[in-house]
């Protein structure tokens, strides 16, 4: 006992050091973090005091003798490799708490309102809507005039379909089962999880633990991930029923192709488009296939992707009238050659933008791991042509697709991503090795402390833990205009109409695809029966007023019924108060 006391002295006093110099190097790229569970909370805003005790701690492990300050630098590695799943498991956790306690929990714009309210119809055992109204006002398209924001006509005369694929909402709708309201919302945070676990385990199946650790932390903190994580949308559960696809594909048990089949299955429906994807988890099961041909995995992985391509295709025949069609339009419509060289350098650029880190990472490692003339390359091979295989087929299904500037449409590209880091964590992990052992683990963990620092830092800058307050004036609208509109009233608006719908279950009637003057529709709904009303966003009155210039409503010239929001405001306007003297007071609600 006494003769390895020193030893753990100097193990403890390592781990001491090196868990102040991660805090110092988190408030230094970062200004600082506070921790709070309850009671408990743990704050570090200022830099000197954990450089005080690193350096201390070092001080004190160095004062041991040089032989054992080497030992207690090396446990970092080892440490490392050991509590390799358990720290994944935390970067999982901790992302999933990220999602849950920033999450916008609103159902707002297009996609989000679409995914929820297409969960809450498939609650209620509906796969569309029929809108009796589209055959009553009588102007041409009604039902495109009557679909709010995420859907569109159906395959029948009065049907309002969804846009969007069933995989996501089917999810939520089982999420909506057990939580009720919220239920929805903390599925993409739930699955987010299992994307950075998976990222794990496929990083320690195809090369190492320490690979996969890498991987898992760069997912966990990347930007357009921790952006997206926050929203009900699908990018991050396609990603992760990907990722679980081929973490079951690569596992050496009897039921993995039926299971890697299945999961396929699900990333199907939740992102049709990604339907070439079959093939990377192809090449996963060869890889673990002792059979040439491959056909006793093939086999029963096929038996389970059909039952899901099968669903899908009677889902699309019923909604839009064949199995061919999509809520989306026409292929032709959605894919052009003349995309591909924009989107190239659009993607690149936001790669770039997004995940500077990471690519500086793997340069990095890439020129120490090349500077060896003999680089160990048969060790990485399954990642590599992993990640290339994912890489080429995303790329494929996205280069010809519509051509997005904005930076958040990285998203896109988020099933290559957990092979992508894999990649980066196995050359770094190689790279690693050439260092002298004492400093590797130090080093390593603390080049990915920076690395995930800035990438939260990119994250918050990119507003993506304030989403919820941005995006809170669709549930404020909605559930104001629940509890205050007649049963009676058509609400009249765009960006709005997704979630008015959503929370109301009140028809919409959508100003932007109006074939009529604005005047007309509203004597239209009147003569109907109904109590039309204006919902519209600040930065829609322009546009309002440009789409109807002989209108005398569009002009929005008279006191709104209610104001809402904080950054952007939206106003509830009563076409029946533009003619009376005495004003209606109005409710502001932030």
């Amino acid at each position: 006992m006494r003769a390895s006391f020193p030893s753990f002295t100097s193990r403890f006093l390592a781990a001491t050091g090196t868990g102040a110099l991660l805090v110092f190097t988190i408030i230094v790229f970062t200004g600082g973090f506070v921790l709070q569970a309850g009671p408990l909370r743990f704050s570090a805003r200022r830099w000197p005091a954990p450089l005080l005790i690193a350096l201390a701690a070092w001080t004190g492990a160095a004062l041991h003798g040089r032989a054992r300050l080497a030992d207690a630098a090396s446990a970092v590695t080892r440490f490392l490799d050991r509590h390799a799943t358990a720290l994944s498991t935390l970067l999982a956790a901790a992302l999933a708490a990220v999602g849950i306690a920033h999450g916008t929990y609103a159902a707002s714009s297009a996609d989000a309102s679409g995914y929820v309210s297409q969960a809450h119809l498939l609650s209620s055992g509906r796969l569309l809507r029929t809108e009796p109204l589209a055959r009553e006002v009588g102007w041409p398209d009604a039902e495109w005039t009557l679909s709010p924001l995420g859907y569109r006509p159906g395959a029948h005369d009065g049907e309002i379909a969804p846009t969007y694929p069933p995989g996501l909402p089917l999810v939520m709708a089982s999420a909506r089962a057990i939580a009720s309201d919220n239920g929805p919302f903390v599925v993409v945070p739930l699955l987010g999880a299992v994307a950075v676990f998976c990222t794990y385990a496929l990083g320690a199946l195809l090369h190492s633990r320490l690979a996969g650790l890498i991987a898992a932390a760069l997912l966990a903190t990347s930007p357009i991930v921790l952006f997206q994580i926050v929203q009900p949308m699908s990018d991050v559960p396609v990603t992760a029923w990907w990722a679980l696809a081929l973490t079951i594909a690569l596992l050496r048990v009897p039921a993995a192709p039926l299971a890697a089949g299945a999961t396929t299955g699900l990333a199907i429906l939740t992102r049709p488009n990604l339907v070439p994807l079959i093939a990377l988890v192809a090449v996963a099961l060869a890889m673990r296939s002792t059979d040439r041909p491959h056909r006793t995995r093939w086999l029963p992985f096929a038996a389970g992707v059909t039952p899901a391509l099968g669903a899908l295709a009677l889902v699309h025949w019923r909604l839009y009238g064949s199995p061919l069609l999509s809520g989306y339009g026409e292929v032709n419509d959605l894919f052009s050659l003349g995309a591909i060289l924009p989107n190239a350098l659009g993607y690149a650029n936001r790669i770039v933008q997004g995940e500077l880190p990471a690519l500086l990472l793997a340069g990095c490692s890439a020129a120490m791991v090349l500077f060896r003339l003999k680089p160990d390359v048969t060790a990485a091979r399954d990642a590599l042509v992993l990640g290339a295989t994912a890489a080429t087929l995303v790329l494929a299904c996205y280069l010809p697709y519509g051509v997005f500037t904005e930076w958040s449409y990285l998203r896109f590209l988020l099933p290559a991503f957990p092979l992508a880091f894999i990649v980066v964590g196995v050359v770094a992990v190689q790279a690693a090795a050439r260092l002298p052992e004492p400093v590797r683990g130090l080093i390593l963990v603390s080049g990915l402390t920076v690395i995930c620092s800035v990438n939260v830092l990119h994250a918050s800058r990119e507003q993506a833990f304030n989403l919820g307050r941005y995006e809170a004036r669709y549930r404020t609208a909605g559930r104001y205009l629940e509890a205050a509109l007649p049963r009676n009233a058509a609400i009249i608006t765009v960006q709005q109409s997704g979630s008015a719908r959503y929370y109301t279950g009140l028809p919409v009637v959508r100003w932007d695809l109006l074939p009529v003057d604005l005047d007309e529709a509203v004597a239209t709904l009147r003569n109907l029966g109904q109590h039309p009303i204006l919902l519209v966003e600040d930065w829609e009155e322009d546009a309002l007023e440009a789409k109807f210039p002989r209108s005398r409503l569009a002009r929005l010239d008279w006191a709104p019924r209610a104001d809402f929001g904080e950054v952007t405001r939206v106003r509830l306007y009563d076409p029946s108060d533009r003619d009376v003297p005495t004003r209606t007071p109005i409710d502001r609600i932030p």
